[in-house]
């Protein structure tokens, strides 16, 4: 639920894919979309493994991470909430045309210039980790925030290229946003109480 929740708030790989499906064409967009997904998965390892063995290094650690992530999460969701006013996306025409590995890369290189991500990641996957003992259950992780991704962009893609669509989520941002906050302020508070709990 967190994992589509951070999605649907708006960062850097959204606003990448907007402005393809609104100002390029939808099948770059989509392309642009398979390689977000890769980024998505290369953090993804590296979140999941790293956190695995800094746990059995650091018992503590766990809870640490917990506790600094919720209030990452919560402070996200603070700055979420006030916001008052719609996004105003770009929808200026890319002239250029680009081979498909050209445009998958690009999405690429947008995911993984966005180091957020890591700490997003780490967040959300905090309270779980420890509990993943066995290489399938990192896997089916690994699969969930992927796919998330993956099927999320890939609407995103197609719906944006129709008017009637794109007019609606200009209009309505904002409570997209807010919503997302809210749902940010309840996890991350959860994530510290349950740190705290454990430490103590």
């Amino acid at each position: 639920l967190v994992q589509l929740v951070g999605l649907i708030s708006p960062g850097p790989d959204f606003f990448y894919i907007a402005r393809k499906a609104m100002g390029d064409s939808r099948r770059n967009a989509l392309l642009a979309t398979i390689g977000i997904c890769l980024g998505v998965g290369f953090w993804s390892l590296m979140v999941l493994f790293g956190l695995a063995a800094l746990n059995r290094l650091i018992p503590s650690f766990q809870s640490i991470l917990m506790i600094l992530g919720g209030g990452y999460l919560a402070y996200s969701g603070i700055k979420m909430i006030q916001i008052t006013q719609n996004t105003q996306l770009d929808t200026r025409p890319i002239k250029h045309y680009q081979s498909a590995w050209k445009e998958i890369l690009g999405g690429l290189m947008i995911n993984l210039s966005n180091p957020k991500i890591v700490v997003f990641f780490s967040s959300v996957l905090a309270g779980y980790v420890s509990n993943l003992g066995q290489l399938s259950d990192i896997l089916f992780v690994l699969l969930i925030l992927v796919g998330s991704a993956l099927v999320y962009f890939s609407l995103i893609a197609v719906s944006l290229s129709h008017h009637k669509i794109r007019a609606f989520y200009a209009k309505n941002s904002r409570y997209l946003d807010n919503f997302a906050g809210v749902i940010f302020i309840l996890f991350g508070g959860k994530l510290i109480y349950e740190g705290l709990y454990s430490l103590f």
